[in-house]
């Protein structure tokens, strides 16, 4: 949305950067400016400064400045459009809309949501009334105090299915409205309209201004379901939004952890005992969009104290069905870590939820528990190790291959690789030697003999004593992913049918493989009633005219040695699919695996670049561009366990480079 210059001039003006600054950070009059301690980062003494007279503030500590629109999207963590609304509000000010079904658009939200708070108010005064003593009583037995029930607004749902409607119609709300947003439900058989939530303790859910969008509902006995949540409409989408994010919005500035539990009841116990950080999702598992809202709450790593963790601390129930949560909110998290944007797994003892814990044990027990998080790289190690075995050599490989598969799901390149170098350090430790550095090394000075196939054909055409490629220094992942397109081409040319067009377009940066490939294109398109054999192929590749690989070099020799290069030992020990006379099956499952892993180192060049961006931007459209990356990344990850391509790493030796 685009707001006209004069509106913002307008909103700049009627509100001081003091009065914006001055209700989130105690201001200190010095001279014609304010001082404080920044809200950004930590610091003892002050320096930052806010002015009036020139509409700005700045810290002289970490470079933070701006005016009231840039602060109120930093510190509450706003869109553009949500920071100019949220002080158009302040200031008294309409927000121009831009056309007429906007601002019809506009008008229709504006009602939807005064009809939920007004939901919500009456959900609060039946709590007190004496039909809801039940309630209030129940409330209060969970350890509530008075000033959290009311804090929270929580309410109470009469059994009464007319009285919420009839209530609302009175006050000229209308039923199809009540219907649109879940307050209401028609009958299918009786066609008559009841109240959703019925006989139940109501807890409102906010959005990220802590407005009501929507309602859990709890019953106070053993019936089911013992929650029903709001369903999904027009403001409210269950898997974006998480209970109590508005209230987490500053608990980073007050050196308080963000904290997923799983229940209402969980993060009103931890905001009661302290922890203004307390988000639980709202009756899905953890996903995507909630890890997200939970890291745009993040300060900027700029901006960061390093001596800090501000990672979200998973903190589930010590059940197996917690655990199995926190480990399904691990798995969902591991595509989209990047440096500085990860979290962390907190255990509570067994059988125990933090409401149980804070009110039989108190806030110390919490803190030990959190004090105990483990990070992402020691709950990949333990969750792997769990239950395994490890006697045998085929146990210990299996354990790695777990790690490395598991890893390799992390999209970021960096962070990656240091997981793989932690993990090879365990490895190290626990078997007693560096067996990932074995698995890396490559044998040095190697004579290579010829690979003799099942096709006697192959046998008889291919050449005796292959030269062997430079042993100075390993070829390059490029050069490798290169050879082993021609070799899986050369050797099975039953793949052009499916992969020819892609092959074709293919630019390959050594100038001798480009040239080959083109031959190679050329002779597999040509239309014949006798297809070309392995045998075939080579001869045609091996004695064209044509193929000019550099005139400072014979040409026939150069044919050989380019030949010889590409169908040597050292292609087939980084992809061992590439062999003849192999199954057609596993070099095609061996040609999709090395091409996915192109996109995706492709698709990662293009996520670090859109971070980086991010970072000098921070701004809600070069965020979208980098989600928008990460989730194209995370499709092609899906596509290699989909269709099996992680099995033929394993199977058919295709190393990741």
């Amino acid at each position: 949305m685009t707001f006209p210059p004069q509106f913002l001039d307008e909103l700049r003006a009627r509100l001081p950067v003091s009065e914006v600054v001055g209700k989130r950070v105690r201001l200190i009059r010095a001279g014609r400016e304010f001082k404080a301690c920044c809200p950004f980062h930590n610091e003892k003494s002050p320096s930052f400064t806010v002015n009036d007279e020139k509409g700005f503030y700045h810290c002289f500590g970490c470079g933070a400045n701006g005016n009231i629109i840039s602060f109120s999207m930093q510190y509450e963590r706003l869109s553009f459009p949500e920071a100019v609304e949220q002080l158009a509000a302040l200031a008294g000010m309409e927000v121009p809309r831009d056309t007429p079904v906007e601002r019809e658009h506009y008008d229709r939200q504006k009602r939807l949501y005064e009809l939920l708070d007004r939901a919500t108010k009456f959900f609060e005064e039946e709590l007190f009334a004496p039909g809801g003593r039940e309630a209030l009583n129940y409330l209060r037995s969970r350890g509530l105090s008075e000033d959290g029930i009311r804090r929270f607004r929580l309410g109470y749902a009469p059994n009464n299915g007319q009285a919420l409607i009839r209530k609302m119609l009175a006050e000229n709300y209308k039923l199809d409205e009540m219907i649109e947003i879940g307050l209401a439900k028609k009958s299918d058989e009786r066609g008559e309209s009841y109240s959703f939530f019925r006989n139940r303790v109501i807890f409102p859910v906010g959005d990220r201004k802590g407005r009501t969008v929507a309602f859990g509902g709890r019953v106070m006995g053993d019936g089911e379901p013992k929650y029903l949540n709001s369903p999904d409409h027009p403001l409210f989408h269950k898997g974006k939004l998480l209970y109590g994010l508005s209230r987490a919005r500053t608990a980073i500035s007050q050196n308080q952890p963000l904290i997923v539990v799983e229940g209402y009841m969980d993060v009103i116990a931890l905001a009661e005992a302290g922890y203004s950080g307390a988000v639980a999702p709202l009756g899905t598992a953890l996903t995507e969009d909630q890890l997200i809202a939970l890291w745009k709450l993040l300060p900027p790593i700029e901006s960061r104290d390093p001596s800090q963790d501000y990672s979200p601390i998973l903190c589930f129930d010590g059940d197996a069905a917690g655990q199995r949560a926190a480990i399904k909110g691990m798995e969902r998290a591991l595509p989209m870590l990047l440096p500085g944007q990860t979290v962390r797994i907190a255990t509570l003892p067994q059988g125990q939820d933090p409401d149980d814990l804070i009110r039989q044990s108190g806030r110390a027990a919490m803190d030990g528990v959190l004090s105990q998080a483990k990070p992402m790289i020691d709950m990949i190690w333990d969750t792997t190790l769990a239950n395994r075995r490890m006697h045998t050599p085929e146990d210990k490989a299996a354990f790695q291959n777990a790690l490395k598969q598991k890893v390799s799901r992390i999209s970021d390149a960096g962070l990656r690789s240091h997981y793989l170098d932690d993990i090879s350090k365990r490895l190290e430790v626990i078997f007693g030697r560096n067996i990932a550095q074995r698995n890396r090394s490559r044998p040095q000075n190697r004579s290579l003999t010829p690979y003799k196939g099942k096709s006697k054909n192959w046998q008889d055409e291919s050449p005796q004593g292959l030269t062997p490629v430079s042993r100075n220094k390993p070829p390059s992942a490029q050069r490798l992913r290169e050879k082993t397109f021609l070799a899986l081409m050369i050797n099975y040319p039953a793949l052009f049918d499916e992969f020819g067009e892609e092959f074709a377009q293919m630019s390959f940066a050594a100038p001798e493989f480009e040239v080959l490939k083109q031959r190679l294109a050329a002779i597999l398109a040509l239309d014949s009633s006798e297809p070309l054999d392995v045998a075939g192929l080579y001869r045609h590749l091996s004695t064209s005219d044509d193929m000019n690989f550099g005139s400072n070099f014979d040409s026939a020799a150069a044919r050989k040695r380019v030949l010889d290069d590409v169908l040597s030992e050292n292609t087939y020990m980084h992809t061992r699919a590439a062999h003849p006379g192999g199954a057609i099956e596993t070099a095609r499952h061996a040609w999709k695996s090395v091409n996915n892993n192109l996109l995706k180192e492709k698709l990662n060049n293009e996520l670090e670049k859109a971070r980086l961006v991010h970072m000098q931007e921070n701004s809600d459209e070069s965020y979208a561009r980098m989600m928008a990356i990460l989730e194209q990344i995370q499709s092609h990850v899906n596509d290699d366990s989909e269709t099996g391509f992680t099995e033929t790493h394993r199977n058919s030796g295709v190393q990741e480079s």
